[in-house]
């Protein structure tokens, strides 16, 4: 029997493209579920403050995108809270155990940008981690802002007051 008589053209249409075929998660904002979340050591993230590399990996699928990888060193504690803010789950905190799988299936928003490397291949920043739906954790809402330098204070006291507008 042939079920040609059943079905129009249309109930055939061509399935969405997968992984490397898909193209580049293009720059803007975008929200995507967290498919790989895991701790691994990187040898390129090696410095004084993290001297066995150990980075936060994850991989953030985007619809009609490839996936976007972020990795996150370890020793950069305000970045590790951006993530987990964007992801709404409670940050590590001094003293007790944290797993990284808590990230997994969340739902974050960030921005993206593309680049080029070095070598000439093709790749996805993320610029910035949009905070999730959820509140903060007490740990995180309840700490002091950090203190300015004098830099900040006095480019804040010198633009402070002034015209935008340009004169010509």
């Amino acid at each position: 029997m042939r079920f040609d008589a059943y079905w129009d053209d249309d109930d055939f249409a061509e399935e969405a493209p997968r992984g490397p075929d898909l193209p580049l998660c293009p720059d803007g904002c975008h929200t995507g579920e967290v498919i790989k979340a895991e701790v691994k050591d990187l040898k390129f993230k090696v410095s004084e403050r993290n001297s066995q590399g150990p980075s936060i990996v994850l991989k953030i699928e985007i619809p009609k995108a490839q996936p976007v990888e972020a990795i996150v060193p370890c020793h950069f504690r305000g970045m590790v809270e951006r993530v987990c803010r964007a992801a709404s789950v409670a940050a590590p905190v001094k003293g007790e155990d944290w797993q990284v799988k808590t990230l997994l299936g969340r739902t974050v928003t960030i921005e993206t940008v593309q680049g080029v490397g070095k070598t000439g291949k093709e790749y996805v920043r993320i610029e910035k981690w949009f905070e999730g739906p959820a509140p903060l954790p007490a740990a995180v809402a309840n700490r002091a802002a950090p203190a300015r330098s004098q830099v900040q204070k006095a480019a804040k006291e010198f633009t402070e007051g002034q015209d935008d507008s340009i004169p010509f």
